[in-house]
């Protein structure tokens, strides 16, 4: 609710079109009183929606985080990308007699919001966002009194403190990769493409324009797979399971010579799916990923990919944080921190194969 007046349970009312008195019964969970299950739900939605809390929940919650607390939004810890990020943030804050809490919400945006409605009325030390929010207005708002960070891609635009990469331009690196290689046909294997994941289109648009710009009779062949929370959170591999069957679907074109995966968890699944059948890498394919997480400097993997500074931007978030706290800083003011990436060349790219 806008302006400075507490929500009550009239407003509630209201929202849900149900009486005082039944919002009152479902809130306070009253015994010996049935509702019907939309009815119940339509409360709690009104209730979440207006950020009404109880008292006796409200002074507990105010209480809660007797030390400096960090909660840490993560759509996965299973992804290995995330689960860096969150332990380099745990690693920071711990240097800072800082804890953290880490929630999952599988890109969820009801999961998401429910997380910072528990929080929103706490003395939270800040919270740290590992990618761009569903609740990006909550959270601004929220920042003017707890230090909000989000972890995100340069193309976003939020009004918080925010490390960033420029996934565009890592897009643009991997392609005149392979260009220069000889490739003129390449797929690229993602999850989920949609403006909830603006990393992943932002690096297929800089791979796109440069293949169109560079090589002008080459092609950018896109195969992706929606992805929804439950699947996410019920499919720990489910990042190199769409690798795996994305490519199977892909090796019929057999003018494709090269993959280029949205990140390292995916081409692992690509690369997988090629030794499976048979191939050799890069002898038949080339793949390259993004992110460079720590598997793909072993030998057996070997993996072309773009160094992110993973743990390097997870402790800047805690960082950023604590100058806040230290510092007589405008919460309406915000900082950007952009870091620059590096094409880190191994050995699951090179030529491309003879017709």
């Amino acid at each position: 609710m806008s302006g400075s007046k507490k929500p009550t349970l009239d407003d509630i009312a209201k929202i849900a079109g149900v009486s005082r008195t039944a919002v009152s019964m479902i809130l306070n969970e009253k015994k010996d009183v049935s509702f019907q299950e939309d009815t119940i739900r339509k409360v709690q939605a009104a209730a979440d929606q207006i950020g009404y809390v109880k008292k006796e929940t409200l002074m507990v919650k105010r209480n809660l985080f007797s030390e400096k607390t960090i909660l840490v939004l993560t759509p996965t810890v299973t992804s290995t990308y995330y689960a860096t990020l969150v332990q380099a943030i745990e690693q920071e804050a711990h240097k800072n007699g800082i804890r953290i809490i880490t929630q999952n919400t599988f890109r969820d945006g009801e999961r998401e919001l429910s997380f910072i409605n528990q929080v929103k009325h706490s003395n939270l030390f800040g919270i740290i966002s590992t990618m761009t929010p569903v609740n990006i207005p909550l959270l601004e708002e929220l920042n003017k009194k707890i230090p909000v960070v989000v972890i995100n891609d340069r193309s976003n635009d939020v009004d918080l403190d925010t490390v960033e990469i420029n996934n565009y331009s890592a897009g643009v690196l991997i392609a005149n990769h392979m260009i220069e290689l000889g490739h003129k046909c390449v797929a690229y294997i993602s999850t989920t493409l949609n403006s909830l994941n603006t990393a992943r289109v932002r690096r297929l648009d800089g791979i796109l324009d440069t293949y169109r710009k560079n090589c002008p009779d080459g092609s950018v062949i896109v195969k992706s797979k929606d992805i929804t929370p439950v699947e996410e959170m019920n499919n720990i591999n489910i990042e190199t399971a769409v690798g795996y069957e994305l490519t199977s679907e892909a090796m019929k074109n057999r003018k494709i010579t090269g993959f280029i995966a949205v990140n390292d968890m995916v081409a692992y699944g690509v690369m997988e799916a090629l030794l499976k059948n048979g191939y050799r890498i890069p002898e038949d394919y080339s793949i390259c990923g993004f992110d460079n997480l720590f598997p793909s400097e072993f030998q057996n993997i070997s993996l072309t990919t773009v160094e992110h500074h993973i743990v390097s931007r997870g402790q800047n978030a805690v960082e950023i944080i604590v100058n806040r706290h230290n510092s007589s800083r405008n919460p309406y003011s915000s900082t950007r921190v952009l870091y620059k990436h590096e094409l880190i060349v191994r050995k699951s790219t090179g030529r491309p194969r003879n017709s």
